[in-house]
């Protein structure tokens, strides 16, 4: 047994798993735990699975992925190419750098009434919130990237006649982009919350619309199993993103592994 969790580990991570759902089944069965606010880790389960199996569950489901995906993939749209900009021309990050910091340290549902007066309530409000929260840490991985790139790369290329547009597609964004997979990793996890948080507060529609409509209505096992189905929404996007990233930066943990083997 201890062969097999030192040879798989993730088998040791779902052990894990197993444990604590044990532990929340007896807790609540037994009386531990207070089966009127908690619902079992059985029922719970069984709840999470009927879920996926009504049409009106799909509806909410589309309408949350196409909200996050949207203002994601918009943001990585205009945050790379404008952090990779502000990381090569000085002046550029003189003048919007300000206002970045300025912009960043808010949370992004305290724009929510504004973004509601702004363009109304519907998808583009909620679009428009994921893209700002996703834009700032995909813009500032960009910008970081690009200063770390080393400026010899830089003057070499312009020493072999590279226009700018090339030094930018064939030096600092494969340089850069160690840091903007990061970046993008985090914007997929912003994209989520902000998008979720959102439609709890405001949307009629939704998986957030749904745990909280649940709560409304006090459906214990629906509100457990709705944070479940948004757990396991964001596990697989963590994992789609993860693969990307590992596809994307192949040659960099080579590399890597050359240089320290």
């Amino acid at each position: 047994m201890l062969q097999a969790l030192r040879t798989r580990p993730q088998l040791c991570g779902l052990l894990t798993v197993l444990a604590i759902l044990l532990a929340w089944e007896i807790g609540v069965r037994s009386g531990l735990l207070n089966d009127k606010l908690i619902s079992p880790a059985s029922t719970t389960l069984l709840r999470f699975a009927w879920e996926w199996t009504k049409p009106d569950f799909y509806a909410d489901f589309v309408v949350t992925t196409f909200r996050i995906a949207t203002g994601f993939f918009l943001a990585v749209a205009v945050a790379i190419p404008l952090g990779l900009a502000m990381g090569y021309w000085t002046l550029l990050h003189r003048m919007f750098f300000l206002t970045v910091e300025v912009i960043r340290p808010i949370p992004t549902t305290a724009l929510l009434p504004i973004a509601a007066i702004m363009v109304g309530i519907g998808n583009t409000m909620y679009v428009s919130l994921v893209f700002l929260a996703t834009a700032i840490p995909i813009l500032l991985a960009s910008v970081d990237g690009v200063r770390t790139v080393d400026p010899i790369l830089i003057g070499s290329a312009k020493t072999l006649g590279k226009s700018t547009a090339e030094i930018f597609r064939t030096v600092l964004l494969p340089a850069a982009f160690p840091h903007i997979a990061v970046g993008l990793r985090i914007g997929v996890a912003t994209a989520l919350l902000v998008g979720i948080s959102a439609e709890m507060l405001l949307s009629s529609e939704g998986l957030g619309h749904r745990v909280v409509y649940a709560q409304r209505t006090f459906d214990i096992s629906g509100i457990y199993a709705g944070v479940l189905t948004l757990a396991t929404l964001g596990f697989a996007l963590n994992k789609i993103a993860m693969y990307f990233e590992a596809r994307a930066l192949r040659w960099h943990t080579q590399s890597k592994q050359k240089l320290w083997s």
